[in-house]
């Protein structure tokens, strides 16, 4: 009723296909759009879950141990209208796609079987949260809470404001991410760390360091979307900062 009443008065199109929104929980995408989203199934990496076809186990990445973090999921692949979804969200302040991305990560939460209770969103530098006027990590993150988890936004901190990780190598954003974290105060035993897209791995790789140099032993690591390519390539644009 509430929603017939809001469509009747405001009424809600579709930022892809700009059909209208009936049912205000899915955001501003229509339930038709949110269908296009291609999930990311087995086989995958069982420490990192890179998506490849012919995996059995782990990937050449986590048997050279190559990823300070334990254990990664991701719930999407990072397909052409979830990088809408997400570009919306993080620079058109369409913050309301923040709550059913956070959905996403909680049915994958319970399905995976993840160990901490203790969430960490990817902080931003507070220059460009200032700018943004949010973390798109932390938003997202709040629908864990409704999974008895507790969202912390304070001890986990980005003391360097990096460039851009678009369009850099592997090696060139580990580079680019050294010291880029701080910890502040007492790290849990066991960290959930959470973001928008999962790239190279990078920025997860070093936080990871961080918060296991702070008395972390066990980091996992959640994010709506995965880049199917192990180097992000092939994609008009640079995705997030995973």
């Amino acid at each position: 009723m509430v929603d017939a009443i809001l469509n009747l008065l405001f009424p809600l199109t579709c930022i892809l296909c700009n059909s209208l929104v009936r049912e205000r929980r899915w955001g501003p995408v229509c339930p038709q759009c949110w269908n296009r989203m291609q999930p990311i199934e087995p086989p995958f990496c069982s420490q990192c879950g890179m998506p490849a076809p012919f995996i059995e186990g782990l990937c050449g990445a986590c048997r050279l141990q190559e990823h300070a973090f334990d254990f990664a999921r991701s719930v999407l692949v990072f397909n052409d209208p979830l990088r809408e979804v997400i570009h919306h969200l993080k620079y058109s302040d369409r913050v309301s796609l923040a709550r059913p991305l956070g959905n996403l990560l909680c049915e994958c939460l319970e399905r995976e079987g993840f160990q901490a209770h203790v969430v960490l969103p990817v902080p931003l530098h507070r220059r460009r949260e200032r700018q943004r006027g949010f973390n798109q990590a932390g938003l997202i993150a709040e629908a864990l809470t409704k999974r008895n988890r507790t969202v912390d936004t304070s001890t986990l901190r980005r003391r360097k404001n990096t460039p851009s990780q678009t369009g850099l190598s592997r090696s060139q954003r580990a580079l680019n991410l050294a010291g880029a974290f701080e910890v502040r105060g007492r790290v849990p035993e066991c960290v959930l760390v959470i973001d928008d897209v999962y790239t190279t791995g990078s920025t997860l790789h070093e936080i990871a360091k961080t918060l296991k140099r702070h008395g972390a032993k066990r980091v996992e690591v959640l994010t709506v979307a995965r880049v199917p390519s192990p180097e992000g390539r092939g994609w008009p644009e640079g995705p997030g900062e995973g």
